[in-house]
């Protein structure tokens, strides 16, 4: 058979080729094998699949509500097309492929029209709360604004600088004065437990002042300056009042008058029941916070004020001078202050819990960080992030978690990827996709594998009734064992994303 039978190509020196078409030049596709008009159908029949290819393609677009996902697979398979080995009308598939490419970019440019009135519109909803100091309401609607914000699609390049500056103005502005204002009151919490408690060291100091009547002075001065404080987390401060009051009891009754007693005022050594610091009793629920009022509402605590005299931080009676439970300054035991974390109040602990995981789920594919500091840093940070519910804390801590996992996952592939393929980056993307899908696949098995082994290993975990545990080796292979678990789910999630990023592209 000559070159005459065929009007897409040639036979030359036992190989086909390909003639030249648009800007592409002629190109070899294959050697003859049984003989020249076999050869020729065999390249005709495959441009079938081409065909079907393109027909696939404009059918997707069609049917689909969003349009115009589809197009840069379509510039993808425009690109492949022409490498791909067949005999066929090349031309009219491009034709084809170029229509569908116009009427894809008016629907984008009518989408960018709407994005930009969309993503305008959100930024005059949260403009009022730029400079709101009604912290968690703000706090929620911003995060809320934002959600739909990274849910709406691309602006027309002239407006995207515009917009985006202005947008991410605004979250910088509110959540840096936010910041700014819990970083100062918890300083102020801090100093003020500070000063209460160098309070009730000088009363300690003052049970062996040897002038017992400027004693009863000084400690008369101190019942003054206690009240003039100011108000800290409930929590924190009953425990502190219950020393204070256990030591002026001790001084008063030494020295035979007032102290904290029933029927003694302040004006007898006593404490001032109607006078403010500490708890507020005349306002309501809670330690003073924004957009709030009132004090500490002694109804929403068991106990309050220990009436009966006796306490201080041991509970048991008195002052324990032998250093196991009384104020000395140490951090532990029935009383003193702890670390500044246990002052957050559940809201800011829940607050803080969730900040810390966006910033988690930002990492994933983020290739500019050093994933394994900035999850280890986050890790250190969710230690200190307070206590909420049990419920909350469970499911906020799973998702926190699975984050942090997955962070670290994606940057692992993305580095062993690399590093077994030098030439990973000069590839097009559907050979990037398959080779990080073939690897994933390799180390899925191989953890599957080291997963089921310690699952033998560990057989008697799965009897522990309510996570309870006979030792602390066993509570740190369980600990493992849920490890490795996410480790396998977090990688076959990843797979399935490639997977289906790679079925765009095909």
């Amino acid at each position: 058979m000559d070159q005459a039978t065929t009007p897409y190509g040639f036979i030359q020196d036992g190989k086909i080729y390909r003639n030249a078409f648009l800007e592409y030049p002629e190109r070899e596709i294959g050697e003859v094998r049984e003989s020249e008009a076999s050869t020729i159908k065999y390249f005709e029949d495959r441009f079938e699949m081409a065909r079907n290819k393109v027909a696939q393609l404009e059918q997707s677009v069609n049917d689909s509500e969003n349009k115009g996902s589809y197009l840069m697979k379509l510039i993808h398979m425009r690109e492949s097309l022409a490498k791909f080995d067949a005999l066929g009308d090349y031309p009219s598939l491009y034709d084809r492929l170029n229509a569908i490419e116009d009427e894809l970019r008016v629907i984008i440019t009518q989408n960018r029209i709407k994005n930009l009135e969309i993503k305008r519109a959100l930024i005059a909803e949260a403009e009022p709360h730029e400079f709101s100091s009604d912290w968690e309401e703000a706090t929620d609607q911003l995060k809320e604004i934002k959600g739909k914000w990274i849910k709406t699609g691309a602006v027309a390049d002239e407006y995207h600088e515009e917009i985006e500056v202005r947008f991410n103005e605004i979250l910088d502005n509110f959540f840096q004065r936010r910041k700014k204002f819990f970083d100062e009151r918890k300083q102020m919490v801090y100093d003020r437990v500070r000063r209460y408690m160098d309070i009730n060291n000088e009363l300690y100091r003052l049970q062996r002042a040897p002038d017992r009547q400027q004693a009863l002075e000084r400690a008369k001065e101190l019942q003054a300056e206690w009240r003039e404080v100011g108000k800290i987390p409930g929590h924190k401060y009953i425990k502190l009042i219950r020393n204070h009051k256990s030591l002026t009891n001790r001084l008063f009754r030494s020295g035979g008058s007032g102290g904290y007693n029933r029927s003694g005022g302040y004006g007898s050594g006593g404490y001032d029941r109607s006078g403010s610091g500490g708890y507020d009793r005349s306002g309501s629920r809670g330690y003073d916070r924004p957009g709030g009022s009132g004090g500490y509402d002694r109804s929403d605590r068991s106990g309050g004020y220990d009436r009966s005299g006796s306490g201080g931080y041991g509970r048991t009676g008195g002052y324990n001078r032998s250093g196991s439970g009384g104020y000395g300054g140490q951090q532990r035991g029935g009383g003193g202050y702890r670390d500044q974390q246990n002052w957050m109040s559940p809201e800011e602990s829940m607050t803080r819990k969730k900040d810390l995981i966006a910033k988690a789920q930002a990492l994933i594919g983020n290739q500019n960080v050093n994933t394994m500091e900035e999850v280890r840093q986050l890790r250190d940070g969710w230690k200190q992030s307070g206590r909420i519910s049990r419920e909350r804390s469970i499911e906020l801590t799973e998702t926190f978690n699975h984050a942090c996992e997955k962070a670290l996952e994606t940057s692992f592939l993305e580095r062993l990827v690399t590093s077994r393929n030098p030439e990973f980056e000069d590839k097009n993307i559907v050979e990037q996709i398959q080779l990080k899908i073939s690897l994933l696949s390799n180390l899925i098995s191989r953890d599957e594998e080291e997963l089921e082994r310690t699952k033998v290993d560990n057989e008697r975990l799965g009897s522990s009734s309510g996570g309870r545990y006979s030792s602390d080796e066993d509570r740190k292979a369980a600990g493992r064992l849920r490890s490795q678990i996410r480790k396998v789910r977090v990688k076959k999630e990843l797979l399935t994303e490639l997977q289906n990023a790679l079925d765009k592209y095909l």
